[in-house]
């Protein structure tokens, strides 16, 4: 299960949507001191059954200055990055095969992108070290990374559809 939490700035409201979304269960709402003020705090604890409910408020997030958010503890390096690795999640959710699935999307991303390195089996699309490095580019300097540290830099080891090569 995946845990994802949205800090918005306490200063302001939160806009009708998300304050709207932030009644039921699928959503808890409260306030908080974060070191760096107070902020809303947005926490969806029941993925993947919010996951359209935390796409669509996440979705909002994205033009609000000082938003951000954590998954699985984590600060994520911005809501445009959390909003299109659970958007992959969410696209997963229907398939038997996740992990192939999942390996699938990379195979293609990498041949769209012209990647030539033929040991660059990730198992996501997020952490092929010479396709990702537009988008992240620590792992420029990467030649042979290890998938853990891969899934870290592409802010995707909190996945449910990776298996760890530990938990094999």
């Amino acid at each position: 299960m995946v845990n994802v939490v949205l800090y918005v700035p306490g200063d302001m409201a939160l806009p009708p949507k998300i304050s709207d979304a932030a009644i039921g269960e699928d959503c808890t709402h409260r306030i908080e001191e974060t070191g760096c003020g107070p902020h809303h705090v947005l926490t969806f604890p029941e993925l993947p059954r919010a996951i359209d409910l935390a796409l669509r408020v996440i979705g909002e997030l994205v033009r609000i200055p000082g938003a951000w958010a954590t998954v699985g503890g984590q600060r994520m390096s911005s809501l445009v990055s959390l909003w299109n690795r659970l958007d992959c999640y969410r696209q997963s959710l229907p398939h038997v095969d996740r992990i192939a699935y999942c390996q699938g999307r990379a195979a293609t991303l990498r041949s769209l992108l012209g990647c030539g390195v033929q040991s660059c089996a990730t198992p996501c699309q997020f952490v092929c070290p010479q396709c990702s490095v537009k988008e992240n580019p620590a792992t420029a300097f990467l030649v042979h990374p290890e998938t853990q540290m891969l899934l870290v830099l592409g802010e995707i080891e909190w996945c449910p559809n990776l298996v760890q090569s530990s938990q094999v």
